[in-house]
C-alpha cells in the first residue's frame, strides 16, 4: 500500500496540524509519517506531502485530545512532542490513534507492549527530566527596568513548560527567559499571561543588568562558596547531579552574563 509522508513544522502547532491532515484524509496510521525535517533518501512508492501550520486545525486537534485523553494525557502527548526525537511526530500520531480506537482512550498509555506507546513514554520522560532539572537550574538576573532575565540553552524544547512554571511563580514579576538554541523568548509581563516571542537577531551586547544585580551575584557566590564541604567534595557524583552544559548559565558558576 501506498506510504504517506507528512512534512510539517517542527512545533506543536505544526505536527497537530499534520496529525488534522491524515484524519481528514483518512490515511492509515500504520501507513503514515509525521516528519520535521527533510529526509536525506526519500523512500520508494511513497508520497511526500507538505502540510502547512492551521491554528484552527491545530486548535481542533488539541481540544480532540483533551476531551478524549484528559488534560494529563494532553500534557503527556505536548511532552513527547517537546523532545529532540526524530520520530517523535509519527509516535505519537499512532499513539493517539492506537488511543482514540478504544473505549478509554486513556488507557493507552497502559499500554507498554506496543512499539509507538513505548516510544511516546521515553520520549515524554526524555523532555520532562530536562524540563524538571531547569526548574531548580534557571537563574534570573536583574536588568535595566527591573526585568528578570534567564538564558538557557536546553536540548528539548522545554520553554513553553518553563515559562507556566515561573509564571505561576513569580506572577507579579517582568521576566524573560531566553532559548538561546532556538532564539525563542517567553515574554512575561506582571499580571498576564506569558506569550512566545522569536528574534533572530537578538543582541547580548544591549543587556544590561542593573546597578545592584553584580552585588547580589557576588553574595550568592559567597553564599555557595561558603556552604560547601571541602573535605567532602566529588566531582563526579555533581557532575550527574548537575550536568556541564547547565553551568554555563547559572550564576554560582559564572562571572558575567554567558557570552
Amino acid at each position: 500500500m501506498e506510504e504517506h509522508i507528512l512534512i510539517c513544522e517542527d512545533s506543536l502547532e505544526g505536527i497537530f496540524t499534520a496529525v488534522y491532515v491524515a484524519y481528514e484524509k483518512r490515511y492509515r496510521p500504520e501507513q503514515t509519517a509525521i516528519v520535521t525535517t527533510e529526509e536525506g533518501n526519500m523512500r520508494l512508492f511513497a508520497v511526500y506531502e507538505h502540510v502547512l501550520t492551521d491554528s484552527v486545525k491545530s486548535g481542533k486537534v488539541m481540544n480532540t485530545l483533551r476531551r478524549r485523553f484528559g488534560e494529563e494525557g494532553f500534557y503527556k502527548f505536548c511532552l513527547a512532542l517537546a523532545s529532540t526525537g526524530e520520530d517523535k511526530g509519527t509516535v505519537v500520531y499512532r499513539t493517539i490513534a492506537r488511543g482514540l480506537g478504544l473505549r478509554r482512550p486513556f488507557a493507552v498509555f497502559d499500554m507498554h507492549t506496543d512499539r509507538n506507546v513505548d516510544r511516546t513514554h521515553k520520549l515524554k520522560y526524555q523532555a520532562w527530566h530536562e524540563m524538571h532539572q531547569l526548574f531548580g537550574f534557571v537563574r534570573f538576573r536583574e536588568i535595566q527596568g527591573g526585568i528578570l532575565f534567564s538564558e538557557i540553552c536546553p536540548k528539548n524544547n522545554v520553554l513553553p513548560f518553563l515559562a507556566d512554571h515561573f509564571s505561576d511563580r513569580f506572577p507579579t514579576e517582568h521576566f524573560l527567559i531566553y532559548d538561546k538554541g532556538r532564539t525563542l523568548f517567553a515574554v512575561h509581563e506582571a499580571g498576564r499571561q506569558w506569550f512566545l516571542a522569536q528574534d533572530l537577531h537578538f543582541e547580548r551586547e544591549g543587556v544590561t543588568e542593573s546597578e545592584t544585580e553584580a552585588l547580589y551575584q557576588e553574595l550568592f557566590r559567597h553564599f555557595c562558596h561558603k556552604i560547601a564541604i571541602e573535605a567532602r567534595g566529588n566531582d563526579a557524583l555533581q557532575r550527574g547531579m548537575l550536568p556541564l552544559h547547565f553551568r554555563l548559565y547559572m550564576t554560582e558558576f559564572t562571572n558575567s552574563l554567558p557570552k
